[in-house]
């Protein structure tokens, strides 16, 4: 699910839509996300020109928003020609932020810190969302939308997609009540209000009560997620595009290449095997380490998240954020339960 921190709650059963043709649908998500946007106005939207960030930009462009915030990490990222299009299409004053490996780790401390992690998928997708979210607060720029939660709520993760009915309906309800993003705390700590327009409860009702069919299906040859928010915005041009995490959009999926480099075998085998000993935490690679010795030295040897208690991650010792949790936060092991457990 990428990102992690701020939650929606979903509890108990949602309503059924109350329009039943798939038109209909399509017209009441669309008139849903209007009203979410128009509801909550913003300075400028983290755009990466996926199909989420996409849609919300052309949303709110007919509510004001005139400024764009795009992250580019190395040469020629997935979301460059997407992300440069749509702000054209749009005529939106872009902020397009180039930069290396080494400029982007700038912003692992202050990920370590306010995400109290070193799990490396958290870092990788969260310092592109907190360079972005610099960026618009140098712009002046106090607001900012995202794109998340799509994902989650409309089956847009392709491990979803071979799952029968049933499980994928009960997946699809497990991850929205534990989904959270890293935008909004990042945000906060940045100075930037972040609103994620997919998380309007109305949306939220909506999308639990679609059924698989209208979220997964083939078009051409091509199996697709996310096919109702497809077809409710049919002049996005790049609406078919496939789902690119942030870390492979913007580039940054080069980090753990970039740690392996700099790390020799021996050394991360001594580190694996002393910190396993000392502290009891399993490193798995070059880029763990790195991230775990940020987080050591960032909260200087005193845990941010309760250690040994009665739920424990088995990879590191710190606290399960909750109880039907199968994902360390902290660590990021997976699965940190038992199949029979979760």
């Amino acid at each position: 699910m990428g990102s992690t921190m701020e939650r929606t709650a979903v509890q108990g059963p949602r309503s059924p839509p109350s329009v039943k043709d798939r038109e209909g649908l399509a017209r009441q998500l669309r008139a849903l996300l209007e009203d979410s946007v128009k509801r909550s106005p913003c300075e400028t939207i983290l755009l990466s020109g996926g199909l989420d960030t996409s849609v919300v930009a052309e949303v709110a462009r007919s509510r004001g928003l005139r400024t764009a915030v795009t992250v580019l990490v190395g040469d020629h990222p997935p979301d460059e020609e997407h992300a440069l299009a749509v702000a054209e299409r749009l005529h939106l004053e872009h902020r397009v932020v180039r930069t290396d490996l080494e400029g982007l780790l700038a912003e692992v401390p202050l990920v370590v810190r306010v995400m109290r992690t070193f799990d490396p998928m958290e870092v990788r997708n969260s310092i592109v969302v907190a360079r972005a979210l610099r960026a618009a607060r140098e712009s002046g720029w106090g607001s900012a939308f995202t794109g998340d939660a799509a994902d989650e709520l409309f089956g847009g993760y392709s491990f979803l997609w071979q799952k029968s009915e049933e499980e994928f309906d009960r997946a699809c309800e497990r991850m929205a009540r534990v989904m959270r993003f890293s935008s909004f705390p990042l945000g906060k700590e940045l100075g930037v209000r972040v609103v994620a327009p997919f998380l309007d409860p109305a949306i939220v009702d909506l999308a639990l009560g679609l059924p698989r069919d209208l979220k997964v299906g083939k078009v051409g040859d091509d199996l697709h997620g996310k096919l109702l928010l497809r077809e409710a915005f049919p002049d996005v041009p790049n609406r078919w595009r496939r789902k690119d995490p942030i870390e492979v959009g913007s580039g940054s999926a080069a980090l753990p290449r970039h740690f392996r480099a700099s790390t020799s075998p021996s050394e991360l085998e001594l580190e694996q095997r002393r910190i396993l000993r000392e502290e009891g935490i399993e490193i798995r690679d070059a880029e763990h380490l790195a991230y775990f010795r940020v987080f050591r030295e960032v909260f200087d040897g005193k845990p941010p998240v309760p250690r040994h208690g009665a739920d424990p991650c088995p990879k590191c010792g710190y606290e399960l954020p909750s109880r039907e949790a199968d994902f360390c936060v902290t660590c990021g092991a997976w699965p940190a339960r038992p199949a029979q457990a979760r």
